[in-house]
């Protein structure tokens, strides 16, 4: 198992959560005055899902032996099965999936005013709890 590659991807978590944060603490005006704020804020989701993604096949895969997981939304069903993460946060990073499946299959149809909205409110602290419960679990696993 490697310290480094979990490291790594927690920081790439961290970092584009950052992001998304300095972008939902502007005033909701100017964060849609500016189209490089919405896009901005798009990318960050996108990056937030797909590090988490890879973290959590990293567990499944390396902590777990689970060599087979379709999709993404299953890897986060897989993680609340096997007690990494707690079913609230799993149905949570499954909604952030869709919304970044809606923001690269579907980008026309994304309503930046809601990605806003829901980001400044419970959307980021969803990944702060995601973060801390994969931390949790790989500081036990460690221990055993």
């Amino acid at each position: 198992m490697s310290n480094a590659r979990i490291t790594r991807l927690l920081a790439e978590i961290k970092r584009s959560l950052e992001v998304a944060r300095s972008i939902t603490d502007m005033v909701y005006d100017d964060f849609m005055r500016d189209i490089r704020n919405r896009y901005t804020l798009r990318l960050a989701i996108v990056e937030i899902v797909e590090a988490s993604v890879s973290l959590g096949l990293y567990i499944l895969r390396e902590f777990l032996n689970i060599k087979v997981v379709e999709g993404y939304s299953q890897v986060f069903r897989r993680l609340v099965e096997h007690g990494v993460i707690s079913a609230r946060i799993g149905e949570e990073m499954e909604r952030l999936v869709r919304l970044r499946n809606l923001i690269i299959h579907r980008y026309w149809e994304v309503d930046d005013s809601r990605i806003y909205k829901e980001a400044r409110g419970s959307g980021l602290k969803i990944v702060e709890d995601f973060i801390k419960e994969v931390s949790d679990y790989v500081s036990r696993a460690r221990d055993v």
